[in-house]
């Protein structure tokens, strides 16, 4: 549905680092970090770029929810592990989330500007 989405934080190198470290197990990677004159940009994605985190100018407002899609129930598995290590806060561990639907499989983290980051794999297993 979207092509990109992009962010803005009040400290975009420490989110920056924690996103190049959780979703390298969902094979997205840092696809560049930018220096601008108002904070580090950072681009990530499979083959391209599709989520870019950049330094906000301003105050931030209210957290937001991203969710990445994972490949499989490892990798959400994996996403959790990684996030957590890369400096996130748990918000929900890895399993099945039947209230959405049966085969809703997913973990959950809060990153260091306080967002809740999801890795969701929808497929049977």
């Amino acid at each position: 549905m979207f092509d990109h989405i992009s962010i803005k934080v009040g400290n975009s190198a420490a989110v920056n680092a924690f996103y190049k470290g959780a979703l390298a197990p969902l094979g997205i990677t840092q696809k560049f970090l930018a220096e601008r004159p108002d904070g580090l940009t950072g681009g990530y994605g499979r083959e391209r770029v599709e989520f870019f985190v950049g330094q906000a100018t301003s105050a931030v407002e209210a957290p937001f929810h991203l969710a990445f899609e994972a490949r499989s129930r490892s990798e959400v598995d994996a996403f959790y592990a990684a996030a957590i290590a890369a400096g996130g806060r748990d918000n929900g561990s890895p399993g099945l989330r039947p209230k959405y639907h049966e085969n809703y499989y997913a973990a959950f983290v809060i990153d260091p500007a306080s967002n809740n980051v999801e890795g969701v794999y929808q497929g049977a297993d």
